[in-house]
Formats: structure tokens, C-alpha cells, sequence
């Protein structure tokens, strides 16, 4: 309550100057934390789990199926272990995650292709600078940019603790999205129908290793390289 009010006691250039200094998922976290109220989710309470959505991991198919709809936003497993101990030591915790390259593509075609809110025009503004997947990135998928990014930051800063360990209870991988879900819910005890949401209109029809460079996949490999290690996609 307290650091509320400090927050709020700043000017605004101020609080956007530290702001700008974190990272794109620490000043999500920031804002949550400051915001008017801040309370352990209904959606979560009434099946007992806490779900990362991740950006660009079927994440938003996830909310459809198990939540009405209701979203929680992309904020970092870190925050809800700080926030609600209580409830981050007895809830099932779970997200889904996605090959590297292939979410780095997801998103880079999502901005690019798709007609989106007010909130997403400067991302879209930003990919739409570049020739093709290839051009953006050599020239822009760096690690001190990812950072800045929302849907290009690492999968690995929404799924670490406060320690930095992977400390979820269940991680599915898109690859067999039907079938991690199904476990989700068989584990939880609820059904759910797996919508297919927020897909790229100009997504190129085959896996983005098909058709993009050498130079680019391992760019991304070297970009990600936490995620491909934590994660299993060695």
C-alpha cells in the first residue's frame, strides 16, 4: 500500500525514466504491482492453478478453453511467488512453451500480418521496418533488444522464480499442444476444448527452419540460448 503511494507520489517523467530502465517483463511486473488492486486471480482460485502465458505459446487458446476467455496477462512466475507465497505453494503451475525459433517467426508474422489494438502499433511499426523474417533478424534480434520487446523476450524471464529455476509443476510444449493440455486438464479435473486463436495471417505455411537462413537459425540459437537450454530444445 505503501509503495503505492510513493509510486504515485513520483512525476511522471520520473517513473518513465525508471521504467525505462528494466527490462520489457520486470516493468510489467512493476505496473501490476502498482496498480489499484492486486489480488490472486478467481479464474486461478476456481481450479486451484496458477497458468504463465507466455506471448506467442497458444497461450490465449489456453485462456478460451480453460477460463472463459479471462486472460491474466503476461506476467512472470517470479511475481506470483512474491505476491501470493500461500497460494504459489499450493497450486498446480503450469505453461506452455515453443521452439525458439519457431515463436520468434509466430511473432514476427503476428505484427506483421495481422490487423491489432493500439497497444501493439509501435511493434508493428518496428517489424514492418524489415524486408522479410531473415532481414529482421540480423539486423534486430539482438539480446539487448529482446529485452524491450514483449513478444520477442526470452520464454525463460516469465518462467523463473525468484532463484532463476524453472520451479512449475507441469511445462507443455507446443509441438504436442493437444496432448499437454489434455494432461493439464485430466490433472486438474476440467474439460476443456482446445481453440485455435491469435494465429499470423501472412505465417509462411511450413516450419520457419524450412525456409529462413542458416545465419538466422543461428542467430536465434545464440540470441535464445537459455530458452533452448532450460527448455529441451537443444
Amino acid at each position: 500500500m505503501l509503495q503505492r503511494y510513493l509510486w504515485k507520489l513520483l512525476p511522471k517523467p520520473q517513473r518513465a525514466f525508471l521504467l525505462g530502465r528494466l527490462s520489457v517483463v520486470d516493468r510489467q511486473v512493476v505496473n501490476k504491482s502498482m496498480s489499484a488492486s492486486v489480488a490472486f486471480p478467481k479464474a486461478f482460485q476456481q481450479h486451484s492453478c496458477l497458468f504463465i502465458h507466455v506471448p506467442k505459446c497458444a497461450g490465449s487458446s489456453v485462456c478460451e478453453a480453460m477460463f472463459d476467455g479471462w486472460r491474466p496477462g503476461h506476467l512472470p512466475l517470479y511475481w506470483y511467488e512474491e505476491q501470493f507465497p500461500r497460494q504459489f505453494s499450493t497450486t498446480f503451475k503450469f505453461a506452455f512453451v515453443r521452439d525458439p525459433l519457431e515463436r520468434a517467426y509466430s511473432a514476427y508474422a503476428f505484427l506483421r500480418g495481422n490487423e491489432l489494438s493500439g497497444r501493439d502499433h509501435s511493434a508493428q511499426q518496428l517489424v514492418r521496418q524489415f524486408r522479410d523474417f531473415d532481414d529482421f533478424v540480423a539486423r534486430w534480434l539482438h539480446p539487448e533488444n529482446i529485452t524491450r520487446q514483449l513478444h520477442f523476450a526470452a520464454q525463460t524471464d516469465f518462467l523463473t522464480d525468484s532463484l532463476g529455476h524453472l520451479a512449475l509443476d507441469f511445462i507443455g510444449y507446443q509441438e504436442h499442444l493437444q496432448r499437454d493440455f489434455h494432461l493439464v486438464c485430466e490433472h486438474l479435473g476440467v474439460a476443456g476444448r482446445l481453440p485455435h486463436l491469435n494465429s499470423s495471417r501472412q505465417r509462411q505455411p511450413m516450419p520457419a527452419r524450412q525456409f529462413c537462413t542458416a545465419l538466422t537459425r543461428q542467430r536465434v540459437r545464440e540470441v535464445y540460448a537459455r530458452d533452448y537450454e532450460l527448455l529441451g530444445y537443444e
